[in-house]
């Protein structure tokens, strides 16, 4: 009985500790992951408000959620371009979380950067898939025009979206250049991604509008 007792307490001053390091190493990091999450926020606008000038401006409250934060931005000449703001939308087996950019008349999409997505490898996950012509052959063999043609870094899948009007928002399987064209084998997501994508726009037409 007295062995027992004795582990008892072992195990309560362990647990005891472990919760408390568990703690103190939340506090210490919580500050370092709000100001990584926010630079990427910021990264992403200004992917999908191209042009931008200076810093975007909040046209939400300050005590408002990040994740309901709307921002507008100017280029050059202090015009406007446009707005932003992230939107999401429950995917195959994940939160999808995007930053859309709006043009200031809010009836086409500026551009669409997928944040956070944890889908199917090899399956939802192609969202993010960069396309690429180039092959080993061509890379190693190639001609020399071949190695200096300049690279589409964005995924393919998110430039769909970019420069179609807000009723075009509507997920098809077959080819179509008006429509968002399904993933093969991932329908789930490619509406997920195009629901957060109108989520990101309700936020943004209710604050401008408001405005």
């Amino acid at each position: 009985m007295g062995k027992r007792i004795q582990y008892t307490l072992v195990l309560g001053i362990i647990s005891i500790i472990t919760a408390v390091g568990v703690g103190v190493t939340y506090v210490v990091t919580k500050e370092k992951i709000l100001q990584r999450e926010d630079a990427r926020r910021m990264e992403a606008i200004l992917t999908v408000l191209p042009g931008i000038k200076g810093s975007p401006q909040e046209l939400t409250p300050t005590e408002t959620a990040p994740e309901d934060k709307v921002y507008t931005a100017v280029g050059e000449g202090d015009a406007p371009i446009g707005y932003a703001a992230l939107g999401e939308a429950q995917g195959y087996s994940s939160k999808i979380k995007v930053m859309v950019g709006l043009d200031p008349g809010l009836d086409k999409v500026l551009g669409v950067k997928i944040l956070f997505q944890q889908e199917t490898p090899g399956l939802g996950t192609r969202v993010m898939e960069i396309a690429t012509t180039k092959t080993l052959w061509n890379m190693f063999f190639g001609a020399k025009a071949a190695v200096t043609e300049e690279i589409n870094l964005n995924p393919w899948f998110q430039e769909q979206f970019r420069g179609k009007a807000l009723n075009q928002l509507e997920v098809v399987r077959q080819q179509d250049p008006e429509k968002i064209v399904a993933i093969t084998g991932a329908t789930i997501t490619t509406k997920a991604v195009t629901a957060a994508v109108k989520n990101a726009i309700e936020k943004i037409t209710k604050t401008a509008r408001a405005k």
